[in-house]
């Protein structure tokens, strides 16, 4: 009775109740098949496909922070560098300095030992420019004593004695 009142209940819907229990004979076949050989191939898939998407959610993690720790460590290198590079240029103006100092103290000597030159060139200069005097201040006695006297005063005791005198004299005038 039930199948007939399903029956007349279907019927009442329009639908036809062979071809309903064929359609729903076919579909737990249908459903059966698949359940035993499609569905285990399907999960296995999907199974698989879960396990690359979270490998791959796991790799960008880690490639997340990789990238942290390499923009960390890029930090610290380029902290280290700047603090290598401020101390090489503190090393280097010290040796500028340094550099400078002796080349200023090496000028400094230059000039000293030029001015003593030029200092003794000049005194040389000096005692031959009083040797020259003192030569043409002897000429010019020996001659105007000659004049004076009407005679020659060239001998060599006559200059001898001049010399010493002129000598005396410059030796006073000091």
């Amino acid at each position: 009775m039930h199948t007939v009142l399903f029956a007349d209940l279907l019927g009442g819907f329009g639908i036809n109740t062979l071809a309903f229990l064929s359609q729903l004979i076919s579909f737990g076949i249908v459903f059966l098949i698949l359940w035993r050989f499609g569905f285990p191939v399907i999960v296995r898939t999907l199974e698989k496909r879960q396990a690359v998407i979270r490998e791959g959610v796991e790799n960008a993690e880690q490639a997340r922070i990789n990238l942290q720790n390499a923009n960390a460590e890029a930090d610290e290198i380029k902290h280290k560098a700047q603090q290598e590079a401020q101390e090489i240029i503190a090393r280097a103006e010290k040796t500028a300095e340094r550099e400078s100092a002796r080349i200023q103290e090496e000028a400094r000597e230059r000039v000293r030992q030029i001015e003593e030159q030029q200092i003794a060139r000049i005194k040389q200069e000096a005692a031959q420019a009083r040797e020259e005097l003192s030569r043409l201040v002897v000429n010019l006695s020996i001659s105007a004593a000659g004049k004076v006297i009407s005679k020659s005063v060239d001998t060599k005791d006559n200059r001898r004695l001049v010399e010493e005198f002129v000598s005396a004299s410059e030796t006073e005038g000091r």
